[in-house]
């Protein structure tokens, strides 16, 4: 067998042709971390919509972003944009009382937010912006709060 000397896409050699200088935000960026909660009433009904928060579309989600939803008003937990219901969470309340939509190692490893979201480009704004959206009536009053850790330059 071969015995190699390999290197991560964080390294950068300029004497080799061809090398690409690491992407600052991945190698250098700094983490951020946007916290909120947004609350319903036991009055809410289906295609009821939240919005939760504006980030940047380059954002690297990191996996400490999470949404806990124990206490929610709504049986379904749906997040994405605010035309793309379910680009981010659709998932039961009952699956578990703390969501999180970017796993350690998973196929959104290192991706930006656009991507993650599955737009076909960055938004000409820059921004995306993050909604709630009610799939049924809500189950009862209830909040959810979150926290999006997330990666810049």
């Amino acid at each position: 067998m071969a015995v190699v000397i390999g290197k991560s896409d964080l390294i950068h050699d300029p004497l080799v042709a061809g090398s690409v200088p690491a992407d600052p935000q991945r190698a250098r960026g700094r983490v951020i971390v946007a916290m909120g909660t947004v609350a319903n009433l036991a009055t809410d009904s289906n295609t009821s919509k939240y919005h939760l928060v504006d980030l940047p579309a380059q954002a690297i989600l990191l996996p400490e972003t999470f949404f806990d939803v124990e206490n929610d008003g709504f049986a379904q937990i749906v997040i994405g944009t605010e035309t793309d219901t379910d680009a981010l969470v659709d998932q039961t309340k009952a699956t578990g009382n703390i969501v999180t939509p970017i796993t350690q190692g998973d196929a959104f490893h290192g991706k930006q937010l656009w991507e993650v979201l599955g737009l076909a480009e960055v938004p000409e704004s820059g921004m995306i912006s993050l909604w709630k959206h009610a799939e049924a009536a809500a189950t009862g009053a209830g909040n959810m709060p979150f926290a999006i850790h997330y990666l810049m330059s």
